[in-house]
């Protein structure tokens, strides 16, 4: 019977961050810059060196030997092999020092804010941001004895404003869901550093493909790993990603609390992220492509996306993106039923998630109790509507998108 190896002399992580010099993995130590595309195969990958496979393997043991390493693994920790390679991947993706990953986007989000905000403490929240992180802060920052307050807008003299003597970060996000709203992520970042504020900013719309936060200064990257990030609907994940010293808060609640990733989600993501540039290079294209039909059909009052030149948005996004997304949305007008439109439907599948291979939409306020219970006052300050239709473009050849869409809202 052969002895197993250490598990530390057994695993081969290959790293290799986007635009950034690093040993070559297949050229023989010479010095190369690599590419976000080549980033999403290569970085993080484990050669398990007991079989010499290429792609990182499985491993589903929660327990370990531990007379024969130094460190203690254990998922809580955040430590397992497959926790290590999803995590190296997008930190090679974002540029950040250090990620961790969590059961969904909301356990990141409430794991990053828990973690740094305490009592007495405020916190200054972008107007129009995903209605589950909203949320939360409404609802349980305040029994922390935290403070919560949302901007007016999202101009810089919006942020300005809302920071108050005892602000301690500052949450955004861009584009928003559903909303689209953009926001400048360095205009944030800058007042930031001049206040002595921390950012958290959720980039689960963007993707790292389409923008990278670090690079502008925020703190700490969030991602509901569900959506673009796993892409083909079968995970739920979250992941944080940021300097060592703004994680290392959050390790250390996440152990203690849970809410840390397993090994099989873990693995599945990190099969996500090789074909994650392929993938988003193609939405880019088909949800621009749709975008611009849509604006021009009959039964479509008005498309909002980044891309298009009459988005309010559309010049600080084109100048910190370099690509606007997969998502997007449209009002209908009057005469058109959603309902009756969403069941001609041939292709385009009525869902309420986003992020997948293929194309999903839905009603915000069949979706979201906090859009039902709004007053129509404030919907009209969000910009929502009853027949406002989200949309999460997928893959498929868009001709075929737009002629299922054109056909059902005909009906």
């Amino acid at each position: 019977m052969t002895t197993a190896r250490p598990l530390a002399d057994r695993l081969s992580v290959l790293r290799a961050g986007p635009q950034t010099e690093q040993k070559s993995i297949s050229t023989g130590g010479m010095i190369m810059k690599r590419s976000i595309e080549t980033a999403c195969v290569h970085a993080g990958t484990i050669v398990d060196m007991a079989t010499r496979g290429t792609r990182t393997p499985l491993y589903p043991s929660n327990s370990h030997l531990h007379l024969e390493i130094d460190e203690d693994i254990y998922p809580r920790h955040s430590n397992l092999p497959n926790q290590r390679a999803v995590a190296d991947k997008l930190c090679a993706l974002e540029y950040g020092q250090m990620a961790l990953m969590f059961s969904s986007g909301m356990a990141a989000i409430s794991t990053a804010l828990l973690s740094h905000l305490h009592t007495g403490d405020h916190l200054v929240v972008q107007a129009g941001v995903y209605s589950g992180a909203a949320n939360f802060v409404r609802r349980h920052l305040p029994r922390q004895g935290i403070e919560v307050s949302f901007t007016q807008g999202t101009t810089p003299a919006d942020f300005v404003a809302s920071v108050r003597p005892n602000t301690k970060a500052i949450y955004i996000e861009s584009p928003t869901n559903p909303l689209l709203g953009i926001v400048d992520i360095g205009m944030v970042a800058a007042l930031a550093v001049e206040r002595g504020l921390l950012t958290f900013i959720d980039n689960t719309v963007a993707t790292p493909i389409n923008q990278n936060p670090i690079l502008a200064g925020i703190d700490v990257v969030l991602h509901s790993a569900t959506k673009f990030l796993g892409g083909y609907g079968d995970i739920t994940a979250g992941a944080a990603i940021g300097s060592k010293k703004m994680l290392a808060p959050m390790l250390e609640y996440i152990n203690d609390y849970g809410g840390c990733l397993n090994p099989q989600a873990c693995h599945l993501l990190e099969r996500s992220l090789l074909t994650l540039a392929l993938r988003m290079d193609r939405i880019n294209h088909n949800a621009s492509r749709l975008a611009e039909m849509l604006a021009r059909h009959p039964c479509v009052s008005s498309v909002r996306y980044p891309g298009l030149v009459d988005h309010p948005g559309h010049d600080t996004a084109k100048r910190q993106m370099t690509g606007f997304g997969g998502l997007l949305t449209f009002e209908v007008k009057d005469h058109v039923d959603l309902r009756t439109f969403q069941k001609a439907l041939q292709l385009v599948i009525p869902a309420n998630s986003m992020g997948e291979v293929s194309t999903t939409l839905n009603s915000p306020f069949e979706a979201s109790t906090s859009f039902r219970n709004l007053t129509a006052e404030q919907q009209k300050a969000l910009g929502v509507s009853r027949s406002m239709i989200r949309m999460s473009v997928g893959i498929e050849n868009v001709d075929d998108l737009f002629a299922d869409l054109d056909q059902a809202l005909m009906r």
